[in-house]
């Protein structure tokens, strides 16, 4: 069977409209087997939810704390698996935070969002808590509250399962690493900063979305920090990203990252954070990471045997 026929439904689709992105924690007293039947409920319920409103392509995605997949699954793993990267030389603290599951809902529509949250949070009750709920939306054509595109440089959608999917790892093929984080953009700043001074920090035209030459494009501007060949051929990730925000309170970007490995998010990681070849990514002068956390999303049929 292919990765795809394998794989949750939220990782590798077109951009939605909305998203809900919810992070939980185990509850007292629970085991990880109840734990886990949780999960399997909830997976059941949101096929359901998802087929009842075709026409919005709802979908979803659960995966397991990195940190966390050991408690909850001792006796196999995926062979990659590893916690958030921690780096010693960042330029700014990347708030690593260790979390139990993390559910990606997604819908054309938001009110289908928040009802299959409602439904999350009911079928985990008891098992999981919730510690965050973030609900993202598509800002404009696609952008960034910066006003810049954003996802320019995700693979087409025919390519995105063999970017994202895991397909030698046997039990684990189907499944994906995500990386999440959530920045908080410093707005005003931003508004303030003149717009041929914004387009050197991104790398790319504001407007029309055209990226810089190279000999015209900074060391530390992000497309130059994020886009990393190899061998001749470019890393890549998919990005399932959107903003967020509440008018007078936060707003910013909330990341996320699926890949068949780890390690190339990792690479980008340290490109944007550290200064290990003399440049960081200048778009950190804008925004700070409130929080990263690292999951692994396991194939449906996996989800389902957790059932009890």
């Amino acid at each position: 069977m292919s990765p795809l026929s394998l794989a949750q439904s939220a990782i590798c689709p077109a951009m939605h409209a909305h998203g809900q992105f919810l992070t939980l924690d185990l509850a007292e007293q629970t085991t990880p087997p109840a734990a886990l039947a949780a999960l399997a409920r909830l997976a059941e319920q949101l096929d359901h939810w998802a087929a009842a409103a075709p026409a919005l392509r709802n979908c979803w995605a659960i995966g397991i704390g990195a940190e966390q997949w050991s408690t909850l699954l001792p006796t196999a793993a995926p062979r990659e698996l590893a916690p958030f990267p921690a780096l010693a030389d960042a330029v700014q603290p990347l708030a690593i935070q260790t979390h139990t599951a993390f559910v990606h809902l997604r819908s054309e529509a938001f009110d289908q969002c928040y009802l299959a949250g409602q439904q999350a949070l009911a079928a985990l009750e008891g098992a999981l808590v919730l510690t965050e709920s973030t609900a993202g939306f598509r800002y404009l054509d696609s952008r960034d509250l910066t006003g810049f595109v954003d996802g320019t440089e995700n693979p087409a959608e025919d390519e995105r399962p063999e970017v994202a999917l895991v397909d030698d790892d046997g039990a684990f093929n189907g499944g994906s690493y995500l990386h999440v984080q959530r920045y908080v953009h410093d707005m005003r700043k931003w508004q303030q900063t003149p717009l041929g001074t914004q387009e050197r920090v991104i790398g790319r035209s504001k407007q029309d979305d055209v990226e810089m030459a190279d000999e015209d494009k900074p060391a530390s501007a992000h497309i130059a920090r994020v886009v990393i060949e190899e061998a001749g051929e470019e890393l890549e990730i998919v990005r399932q990203s959107m903003p967020y925000g509440s008018l007078g309170g936060e707003a910013g970007l909330i990341f996320l990252s699926y890949c068949k490995t780890p390690t190339t998010f990792s690479k980008m990681l340290t490109r944007m954070f550290t200064r290990r070849d003399g440049h960081s990514d200048q778009l950190l002068h804008f925004t700070r990471a409130a929080s990263s956390s690292a999951y692994f999303m396991p194939p449906r049929a996996m989800l389902a045997s957790w059932a009890l």
